[in-house]
C-alpha cells in the first residue's frame, strides 16, 4: 500500500514522448490486450511514462506507506501556519484530498527553506537515532507484538523532502490518492 500524489496541474518542461502520447488516451483493457502483444511497445510505454515523470516532477510522486508517514509527519509539524486540520487528516490517508496550489506552493518554499537551514537534516538524523534504538528494542520481538516498536520501520531522508518539495513546487496543488 502507498501514497500516489498527483500534480492537479503540473509545469510541464518536456511533452516528446511520442509512444506514451499516442497510448496514454487508450484505456486499460485495450492498452492491456496490444500490450501483451508486443512486449517492446509496453516496454518502450512504461520507459516514457518513467521519463515523462522525471522530466516534469510535478505530475506525480509516490512514497509506500512507510516512507510516507514520516515525510508527511514532518510536513505537517513544519507547515501548521499553512495546513489547516482538515489537510493533516487528508494527508493521512490515500482518499484524495486536495491541496491547493497556494498550499502547496508555501509548503515547498518551507520545505527548501528547512533543508537549506539544516533543520531537515537535523530530523533525518534523529530519526535514524530513534529507528536505531528501536532495532535494538525489538531484538527477538516479532512485528505486531505488543511492546514492538515501530520506528524501525518508517524510514525518513532529506531527499524524499527534496523531491516531494521539488513536487509541491512543481504541481499546481495536488491531490493525495
Amino acid at each position: 500500500m502507498g501514497f500516489d500524489i498527483y500534480g492537479k496541474n503540473p509545469v510541464i518542461h518536456n511533452t516528446k514522448y511520442p509512444t506514451f502520447n499516442k497510448y496514454s488516451k487508450m484505456d486499460w483493457a485495450e492498452k492491456n490486450k496490444l500490450f501483451n502483444k508486443d512486449t517492446k511497445l509496453q516496454d518502450k510505454y512504461w520507459s516514457e511514462s518513467d521519463k515523462r515523470e522525471e522530466d516534469n516532477q510535478g505530475i506525480y510522486f509516490r512514497n509506500n506507506c512507510w516512507w510516507w508517514r514520516p515525510l508527511w509527519n514532518y510536513v505537517c509539524g513544519s507547515c501548521e501556519d499553512i495546513l489547516n486540520d482538515d489537510d493533516v487528516d487528508g494527508g493521512s490517508f490515500n482518499g484524495g484530498h486536495e491541496i491547493t496550489e497556494e498550499k502547496a506552493s508555501a509548503i515547498a518554499k518551507r520545505l527548501f527553506k528547512l533543508i537549506a537551514s539544516g533543520d531537515a537534516k537535523g530530523y533525518e538524523d534523529y530519526h535514524r537515532a530513534e529507528s536505531l534504538k528501536a532495532q535494538i528494542e525489538n531484538e527477538g520481538k516479532d512485528i505486531g507484538d505488543d511492546d514492538y516498536n515501530w520506528a524501525d520501520d518508517y524510514p525518513f531522508s532529506v531527499d524524499n523532502v527534496r523531491q516531494f518539495a521539488t513536487f509541491c513546487s512543481e504541481s499546481g496543488g495536488f491531490e493525495i490518492c
